[in-house]
């Protein structure tokens, strides 16, 4: 595994430099210990400009491991409270307890849905997609301070599997969004109270509504836009967000590592939306098992719902952030032992927030697939 040989060959090149081989730091310190040791600057090279960047999205990825892990946890626990599970069944820290209780919490979803459905009741649940997006002017920062042939701003960064949006202070020559409770005379991207022309796979509005849209109203900009313009703008945008993955041209390899490592770290993701609607006839009992049902879904799996989409995209750029690793080694070796200390402390954390990463990835998963699983079965 490169993470085997990294920590050698550091082990290795700080004997070399009269440096003692003492791993730095702790679990979701992705800079090393020290302090500032592992944070200054190391210089005006190539080399020190990588290993900064290397070090800096090693740190705020393993922050935003730790932040993903808690999150998921703490829907998973408000689930079961909802579902009426007891403490001594929620109870846990460490991610093999993650893994135990949302399972349980889970299985227990799933088991009261399924005495909801044989009682003929039909369960409908409706979904307002998540957004996730990333700052085009921090990527291009990043992209910059790692490689010195690169300059900053965002006009030749490409969005791939989205596009860039934002403010637009002239003319927008796209399609404007603006944010909605009511009625939509364009495309309602959300939830539709009431019929939808069509939808996603998840099941929200991505068509004409006829009701009430609670999301975004999206139509052809006209010339100013007073929402988000989306599509062109004019002038530069203010503030552009890309909801795809940013692709910058001509950037080395392990600066586009680090920087999509510490961009994803950073990136905010609008919460999606769960909503469950039932229709059927109901006894008192049966009332009060929809109403779990329906606080779980609202208080927890609509959480879990948009921390999966977060998962997942950590889950692909800090992969690559790790497979780089080796390349920062050497980069550190050059600049002398307490680089080379700083690198192996800041690999290994890095390995050990992926590893998280990947737990939250499984859990968030398997309990949103419930939502889709409860969805189609009534």
């Amino acid at each position: 595994m490169n993470q085997r040989w990294l920590t050698a060959l550091v082990c290795l090149s700080s004997i070399a430099f009269g440096a003692s081989c003492v791993p730095m730091g702790g679990s979701g310190s992705g800079g090393g210990g020290g302090g500032g040791v592992c944070a200054g600057d190391m210089g005006a090279t190539g080399d020190a400009a990588r290993i900064e960047a290397f070090l800096a999205a090693t740190s705020a990825y393993a922050q935003a491991a730790d932040q993903l892990h808690t999150e998921t946890f703490a829907a998973c626990r408000r689930m079961g409270v909802a579902l009426g599970m007891n403490n001594a069944e929620l109870q846990g820290s460490s991610s093999q307890d993650m893994q135990r209780v949302c399972s349980a919490v889970n299985q227990k979803y799933r088991a009261e849905m399924q005495l909801v459905q044989q009682a003929h009741i039909q369960v409908n649940i409706m979904a307002q997609p998540p957004q996730c997006q990333v700052s085009v002017d921090a990527y291009a920062r990043c992209a910059a301070e790692c490689q010195a042939t690169v300059t900053p701003g965002y006009a030749e960064i490409h969005c791939e599997g989205g596009e860039i949006r934002g403010q637009c202070s002239a003319q927008c020559t796209g399609s404007c969004a603006v944010d909605v409770h009511a009625s939509c005379s364009g495309t309602c991207e959300g939830a539709c109270d009431g019929q939808c022309s069509a939808r996603n796979a998840d099941g929200s509005c991505a068509g004409q509504c006829n009701g009430t849209c609670n999301g975004q109203c999206v139509a052809r900009a006209q010339a100013s836009c007073q929402g988000e313009c989306r599509g062109g703008c004019s002038v530069e945008y203010t503030q552009p967000y890309c909801t795809g993955q940013v692709r910058p041209p001509q950037v080395e390899a392990e600066c586009q590592a680090s920087c999509d490592a510490r961009i994803e770290a950073e990136a905010s993701c609008q919460p999606g939306q769960l909503t469950m609607n039932v229709s059927g006839v109901t006894d008192g009992e049966m009332r009060a098992r929809l109403d779990r049902l329906r606080n779980a879904t609202r208080d927890g799996l609509s959480a879990i719902y948009t921390l999966r989409v977060r998962a997942q995209r950590l889950a692909t750029s800090g992969a690559e952030v790790v497979r780089r690793a080796p390349g920062a080694a050497q980069s550190a070796i050059r600049l002398g032992a307490q680089a080379a200390s700083c690198a192996a402390a800041a690999a290994s954390a890095s390995a050990r927030a992926m590893a998280q990463v990947n737990v939250s990835v499984q859990v968030s998963v398997e309990v949103s697939a419930s939502a889709s699983a409860s969805a189609s079965g009534g």
